[in-house]
């Protein structure tokens, strides 16, 4: 299977999950937020409807030509692109997300390196992961195992249970001076 064949895995979450997961989420209205690997849509519905500027992004073709047409008269925009090459937000953002489990790790290896803006991502993947990644936590975030998310909730089910991955950016870890700095500037 080629690349792009792993990265277009097709495990969609059901509507009532994708709802409870942007709800578990917190997003508020008039925030960034993108939708990596949007699928059919199932989380940028909610996002939109929790008054988010969302960006769907998704690599195969005709799922961002169907979410291109839904959301025509919505404040959504569409990116055709792959989730690990299309541009960040050079502003604060956040993500939440159902990507394909075959790039979770490059995700997030990518979504928490130093140069990003993002704030908070909630993630559906493994449930494996989301405990390894709690367990240890990529550099200047935290992260927790959030809300369940068994087999059934997506179509088709994948072989095992997923969970929301919830990655904070720490204190220490926001872009800006440093607090060093900050207080060395004080003492003036």
């Amino acid at each position: 299977m080629s690349a792009a064949g792993r990265r277009w895995g097709r495990h969609l979450l059901r509507s009532g999950w994708a709802e409870r997961v942007v709800r578990g989420a917190g997003v508020r209205p008039g925030q960034l937020v993108l939708d990596l690997g949007a699928g059919t849509g199932a989380l940028t519905t909610p996002l939109v409807r929790r008054g988010a500027r969302t960006v769907a992004v998704e690599l195969h073709p005709g799922r961002a030509a169907t979410l291109r047409q839904r959301y025509a008269a919505l404040p959504v925009t569409v990116v055709e692109a792959d989730l690990l090459e299309v541009p960040l937000p050079g502003r604060p953002f956040r993500v939440v997300a159902n990507p394909p489990y075959a790039v979770g790790a490059a995700l997030v290896r990518r979504l928490t390196d130093h140069r990003s803006h993002l704030t908070r991502a909630d993630l559906v993947v493994p449930r494996w992961m989301a405990r390894r990644y709690a367990a240890s936590p990529p550099r200047g975030f935290s992260a927790e195992v959030g809300q369940h998310v068994p087999a059934a909730a997506f179509e088709p089910a994948p072989r095992s249970d997923s969970a929301v991955l919830i990655l904070r950016r720490s204190v220490a870890g926001r872009r800006g001076p440093s607090r060093h700095r900050v207080l060395a500037g004080r003492a003036r």
